[in-house]
């Protein structure tokens, strides 16, 4: 566009410089903006360290927002006037059912006051297109698939090539659901195994069917016979009401322009790209933009907000310090000494009216799991409130950690309970005779060598390990009882290593209410004696950031409890990480580490 005289700006330049203007009296935050997401995974529980993060931190590219930065970016913005609608790009391939309800929750409370659309080349699975049903409209790509096929569950058994390969497989398992050596010891489905899977797939689709036949405006049958029929094409798709239109990025973002109100753009008209277009923002930066002014709410007897202190436990749970996660495929731990440090560290500090410990973890050590126990009922004891919050998984010692809590919180698809103890070894002398490996032993005591893998368990031994798994078991059901508030024999009944949703741990009393993390907040200022509507300070623990990490401190405190040498333990790490992630591929599922007795 051309200026009307020489040396004046013209109306592009003009509206360029309004735009720059009304972005700077905003802190970043154009008015009217479009709020752009792109899921094609879930969001990570927390930040990872790996050197592919660290890299992109250092090239200019900021870490992805994690769940809990994400849900909360979703309700400020349903509440930001500057914000006018929402779009993204839905095509996750796989994820637990806990994290995407959580995220879904977010959504749906966006999508109540402001204009929103999902959109996607295809929604390869169950749950994508579920996330997606939260969203005010629905669009495919005309060769897309709406994967809406149900749940399935489908455990490798490695009895049988165990057995050929010559190793043999000794492990000991406290309830009768107890599953997790099955992986070993069977070559199929034992009743109890299949009775819990089977619980598990039908009451996750129930609450998924039941999602999406409220935000599709369809009953939770009609949504079964859909799923009966899925992959369902486009045809298929727009009859049964599970998608608005079939068109392409283009097309959906002109749609979301035309939703919010701009002027010329549709998804036939205009260019959803242009200058006329509105404004748009990718969430992850309007998450760190400047936010809009709040009146200050005054709270009587305080000088600032109260603050709720969120502890997260994420990984397996192992004894000692946590290591950061360094590998980019690799799985994080959560270390019994960080998180009890954490623990202490937040009860100590008197700007914290309560605590949430944010669980996402199958289990671990005993040992690890019960150090951690421990400082959740000395933060109760001192008069710190507690609230566990469950993620995508809070199961053997993940709901060991949170059984004594004031209360617990779980998304309805979190994978919990599972009571119960497992332990033993993988014997490899077989093995070794066939390759020609030879090996011997020295010992000091009759039980010195008692977890090699060269032999199995004496009589002795195996009446041993036996004893401390009861032990174990009962220390677990006790506890359990105790925490919850019921008998040992209630407990017994819905324990047994079983593994339950969120939703039917709920239904037993192992669990207090569904939701996530602002759930589980808002239960916390309850127990605090805040007003549930009033703000708080939430405060992630200490300990979560790579700078912590390298930080020494007393030992009190996290960071001591997580690197004592940084450069070293990072190092031994990886090392550990890469020698796990080969077990894992060559096992087929979480290895069992010998010698130790896990949850």
């Amino acid at each position: 566009m051309f200026s009307l005289l020489p040396g004046l700006p013209g109306p592009d330049d003009v509206r360029a410089l309004a735009k720059k203007v009304d972005t700077a009296r905003h802190n970043g935050v154009p008015a009217g903006c479009i709020l752009e997401l792109d899921l094609e995974s879930v969001p990570p529980e927390t930040g990872s360290h790996s050197p592919v993060a660290m890299l992109s931190n250092v090239v200019g590219q900021r870490r992805p927002l994690t769940l809990r930065e994400t849900v909360a970016t979703l309700h400020r913005a349903a509440d930001d006037e500057r914000v006018a609608g929402l779009i993204a790009r839905v095509q996750i391939s796989a994820a637990a059912p806990g994290p995407i309800q959580e995220l879904r929750e977010a959504i749906v409370a966006f999508s109540a006051v402001k204009p929103s659309l999902a959109w996607a080349e295809t929604y390869p699975g169950t749950l994508s297109y579920y996330l997606a049903s939260a969203f005010g409209e629905v669009w495919m790509q005309p060769s897309g698939t709406v994967g809406l096929i149900g749940f399935a569950t489908s455990p490798l058994f490695l009895r049988e090539a165990l057995d050929k390969a010559g190793i043999e497989a000794q492990f000991i398992a406290r309830g009768e659901y107890k599953s997790a050596a099955s992986l070993f010891t069977e070559d199929g489905y034992t009743p109890a195994h299949r009775e819990a899977d089977t619980r598990i797939v039908e009451s996750l689709a129930a609450q998924v069917f039941a999602g999406v036949a409220e935000a599709r405006d369809l009953t939770p049958e009609a949504v079964d016979a859909l799923a009966d029929r899925a992959p369902l094409l486009r045809d298929d798709a727009l009859a049964g009401r599970l998608i608005d239109r079939v068109g392409f990025r283009d097309e959906a973002y002109g749609r979301i322009a035309e939703l919010v109100g701009a002027e010329g753009i549709s998804p036939t008209t205009g260019d959803p790209d242009g200058a006329d277009a509105p404004p748009r923002l990718y969430l992850s930066k309007y998450a760190r933009s400047g936010k809009p002014e709040l009146p200050a709410m005054n709270i009587p007897g305080r000088k600032g907000p109260a603050t709720v202190a969120v502890v997260t436990l994420a990984g397996q749970i192992v004894s000692g310090r946590t290591v950061p996660q360094v590998l980019p495929l690799g799985r994080p731990s959560a270390g019994g000494d960080t998180i009890a440090a954490a623990l202490r560290e937040a009860v100590a500090d008197d700007d914290i009216s309560a605590i949430v410990l944010r669980v996402d973890s199958p289990g671990g050590s005993v040992t690890a799991s019960e150090t951690v126990w421990r400082e959740v009922v000395r933060a109760r004891a001192a008069g710190k409130p507690v609230v566990a919050s469950m993620g995508a998984v809070a199961a053997s010692g993940g709901y060991y950690v949170s059984m004594a809590a004031d209360a617990i919180v779980a998304n309805p698809g979190t994978i919990t309970g599972s009571i119960g103890v497992v332990t033993g070894k993988l014997i490899a002398r077989h093995l070794k005779d066939r390759l020609g490996v030879a090996s011997d032993a020295v010992r000091t005591n009759a039980n010195a060598d008692a977890w090699s893998s060269n032999a199995p368990f004496t009589a002795e031994q195996q009446a041993r390990v036996e004893a401390e798994a009861d032990l174990f078991y009962t220390d677990f059901v006790e506890r359990v009882a105790q925490g919850r508030g019921m008998s040992t024999e209630a407990v017994e009944a819905i324990a047994q290593g079983r593994v339950w949703t969120g939703a039917d741990a709920l239904e037993r009393g192992l669990v207090d209410e569904l939701g996530g993390l602002r759930t589980a907040v808002r239960r916390a200022k309850v127990l605090a004696g805040i007003d549930p509507d009033v703000k708080v300070r939430v405060v992630s623990s200490p300990g979560s950031s790579l700078r912590d990490l390298l930080r020494s401190k007393p030992s009190s405190v996290p960071a001591a409890a997580l690197l004592s040498a940084a450069l070293p333990s990072v190092l031994a790490g990886a090392a550990a990480e890469a020698f796990d992630q080969a077990q894992r591929q060559f096992a087929g599922a979480n290895a069992l580490w010998l010698g130790q007795h896990r949850f």
